[in-house]
């Protein structure tokens, strides 16, 4: 099935810097505007490059910490995998010792899991929707008891067990990240102080040409880190949202390909 890319999915790494340098455009001619037209009335000052300066500051902590957060739940897939490979490894060494074992039950609900996943990733879901991958992860529940019933030792369900657990942590730690944002009240704050020094350096007075590219300059800088990041703080976007900025679940979609394959 070939699935029909969006434009920003099309534009891919640039897409941002598209967009925002779109804006800045139309704030640079408005710049002009306010030049030739004689509104450019404030005046600059130390208080003012002050102002500018603590606005960069603010922005540039803000994204630091959404980065930091996004640094950690790039891992999440790769945990992920880990935990589904360590389980149906433990499938597939029983079903060498007792081969009525069924281990393609495993196998399909891993399968059925990394669909429902990305399914509850996608802009459809609103990208945050686990209930349906927690139930999968819960079917496994009745293919553990059928082990234990098969005389597999208690320390080997105990570990394949706490891979399950750490299935449901990761899951609910991808939820929680999708469905909030990194201090919503921050995020208000550099949004009206990114807003508050570009009017101010709108309505400057500054030479004409020079301040266009000042302006410019620092209108892209600004809005640029406020675009970043809103992607950031929802790094899983998956369907029509998806961009190469959004964590990859290429893991997870291999091993799926690879079991239905077998």
């Amino acid at each position: 099935m070939v699935i029909q890319k969006t434009l920003k999915q099309r534009i891919g790494k640039v897409y941002i810097a598209l967009t925002v340098s779109l804006t800045v455009a139309i704030l640079v001619m408005g710049k002009f505007f306010v030049h030739k037209f004689g509104f450019d009335v404030i005046v600059l000052n130390t208080l003012i490059s002050s102002i500018i300066s603590g606005a960069t500051f603010i922005t540039g902590f803000l994204l630091a910490g959404v980065f930091t957060d996004y640094k950690e739940v790039e891992k999440i897939p790769s945990e992920i995998r880990s935990s589904l490979e360590s389980i149906l490894g433990e499938g597939e060494a029983l079903k060498r010792k007792d081969a009525s074992f069924d281990v393609d039950k495993i196998k399909q609900i891993i399968i059925k899991f990394v669909n429902e996943f990305e399914c509850g990733l996608s802009d459809v879901n609103d990208h945050s929707h686990m209930d349906h991958a927690l139930e999968s992860i819960a079917e496994l529940d009745l293919v553990f008891d059928d082990m234990e019933r098969r005389g597999v030792p208690p320390n080997y369900m105990t570990r394949i067990k706490q891979e399950q657990s750490q299935l449901r942590k990761a899951l609910l730690r991808v939820y929680h990240i999708q469905k909030t944002k990194f201090v919503p009240s921050v995020s208000v704050l550099v949004e009206s102080i990114v807003l508050f020094v570009i009017l101010i350096l709108l309505f400057a007075d500054t030479e004409l040409y020079t301040g266009m590219i000042v302006f410019g300059f620092l209108s892209y800088l600004l809005l640029y880190i406020t675009s970043l990041i809103h992607v950031l703080e929802k790094p899983f976007r998956k369907g029509k949202d998806d961009t190469m900025d959004d964590v990859s679940i290429f893991l997870l979609r291999e091993l799926k390909e690879r079991l239905e394959l077998k």
